[in-house]
C-alpha cells in the first residue's frame, strides 16, 4: 500500500487504503483460493505425470489446496485464535467439499464442451466462489477478532455523537451498565438508554456489561435490547442461577473476570457458558487505563482450558493498536482509544487488522 502513496494523490490513496481494509476479507481470501487452486493443478498434473491414478491425484491435489486455503485464512486472514482452529477446520472442509463436489458435476458438463481440467476448475470454482465465501464467512471463520465500541448506558453519555464517529465500523456494540453497588464512579445507569443503541445500530449485536453485585435486578430490564449479557462473578448472588435465566430468556450468557480474582473461580460455570470476559485493568469501571500485561498469562491459561471451544473469549481494558496483536480472543472492547482517536473509523481498522492497518 506503500507504493498507492507514492504515485496517488494522498487523499486518494488514504480512500483507496480504507476500502481495501473494508473489504479485505473478501480481497485476501480471493488471493488464497486463487493460490489454493493453483497448487491444486501444479500437484494434480505432477502426481498423473508420476503415474498416478488420476482419481487419487484429483483427491490429494484438491486436498493440499483446501488445507493450503484454510492454514492462510485462518492464521493470516481472519486470524481465528488457536483455540477455535479444530472447529474452523472441520466446518472449512466441509463446505470446500460440499463447493468441490458441486463443481465436479459441473466440470463433468464442461469436459463434454472439451474443456480443460484447469480452465473448468477455475471457472466453476469462480462461478461458486460468492456461495462458498459467505459459508465460510458465516461458520468457518465465525470465530475470527472482533471489536467492539464501549458506550456507557447513562444519562451523559452522547450515543449520537458517537454514531457519528464510528458509524457501522465495529463488529458488535459494548454498552456498560454501573450501578451504585459496584463503586462511586457511575451511580446513574440508564437501562433505557440501550433502545437508543439498538436504534443507531440495528443491525449490530449489543452486549450490555452489567456492573452491579446484584445483577438480577438488570437483567428483565436490559435483556429485550441485546444479544448478551455479562454478569460479573464478584457478585452477591449464585452465578449458575443467572447464567441459567440468561440464557433461558433466549440470550448469551457471559461471565466477566477482574483483575484481582482468579480466573479458576468461573470453572463452576464454564460449560455453560457462552462468553468469558476478562478486565485486563485495574479498576473497573474507567476507561483510558493501561492494559496490565499479566492478562497474557491469564488468555494463555484458559486456551487451554478443555472447555475452551464452547465459549467466545473477549478482552475488555486497555486494548491498542500497539498490544491487539497479543491478544489470542475473538473479541476485544475498546472505549477511549478509538473514541479519543483522530480517526476513531480508522482506529477501528487498526485493532481488526491486530495493529497492521498502516503496514500492508
Amino acid at each position: 500500500m506503500t507504493a498507492i502513496h507514492t504515485f496517488l494523490n494522498p487523499e486518494l490513496a488514504s480512500r483507496l487504503q480504507f476500502l481495501f481494509y473494508r473489504y479485505r476479507f473478501v480481497l485476501v481470501y480471493v488471493a488464497f483460493g486463487f493460490l489454493s487452486l493453483c497448487l491444486e493443478m501444479v500437484l494434480f498434473r505432477g502426481l498423473q505425470e508420476v503415474g498416478l491414478h488420476t482419481a487419487a491425484a484429483y483427491v490429494l491435489g484438491l486436498s493440499a489446496g483446501i488445507y493450503f486455503a484454510y492454514w492462510m485464512n485462518v492464521r493470516f486472514n481472519f486470524k481465528v485464535p488457536i483455540a477455535k482452529r479444530n472447529r474452523a477446520l472441520i466446518l472449512f472442509v466441509i463446505i470446500s467439499v460440499g463447493s468441490a463436489g458441486l463443481q465436479f458435476l459441473v466440470h463433468n458438463w464442461l469436459s463434454g464442451l472439451r474443456w480443460s481440467y484447469e480452465l473448468s476448475r477455475f471457472v466453476v470454482s469462480g462461478s461458486v466462489f460468492f456461495l462458498a465465501y459467505l459459508l465460510h464467512r458465516r461458520y468457518s471463520f465465525s470465530d475470527y477478532k472482533q471489536v467492539g465500541v464501549a458506550i456507557y448506558a447513562n444519562g451523559v453519555e452522547d450515543i449520537k455523537g458517537i454514531f457519528e464517529k464510528i458509524g457501522a465500523c465495529s463488529d458488535f456494540v459494548h454498552v456498560d451498565v454501573i450501578d451504585d453497588t459496584y463503586g462511586e464512579y457511575q451511580s446513574d445507569p440508564k437501562a433505557y438508554r440501550l433502545e437508543v443503541v439498538q436504534a443507531y445500530w440495528p443491525r449490530k449485536p449489543v452486549h450490555i456489561h452489567i456492573m452491579s453485585k446484584t445483577p438480577s435486578k438488570w437483567i428483565e430490564e436490559v435483556a429485550p435490547y441485546v444479544d448478551t449479557i455479562f454478569v460479573h462473578v464478584e457478585i452477591d448472588e449464585e452465578l449458575e442461577p443467572l447464567v441459567d435465566r440468561i440464557q433461558g430468556m433466549g440470550k448469551k450468557a457471559g461471565v466477566c473476570v477482574t483483575m484481582d480474582t482468579d480466573v479458576a473461580a468461573v470453572k463452576s460455570v464454564v460449560g455453560k457458558l457462552d462468553a468469558l470476559m476478562l478486565l485486563t485493568i485495574p479498576v473497573p469501571g474507567q476507561s483510558g487505563q493501561v492494559f496490565m500485561m499479566d492478562a497474557l498469562d491469564r488468555i494463555r491459561e484458559i486456551n487451554q482450558w478443555p472447555e475452551r471451544s464452547h465459549f467466545e473469549l473477549c478482552v475488555d481494558g486497555g486494548v491498542t493498536e500497539k498490544n491487539v496483536q497479543l491478544l489470542n480472543v475473538e473479541k476485544v472492547v475498546s472505549g477511549s482509544t478509538v473514541l479519543n482517536s483522530d480517526d476513531p473509523q480508522r482506529q477501528i481498522l487498526r485493532l481488526q487488522t491486530s495493529g497492521n492497518y498502516e503496514r500492508i
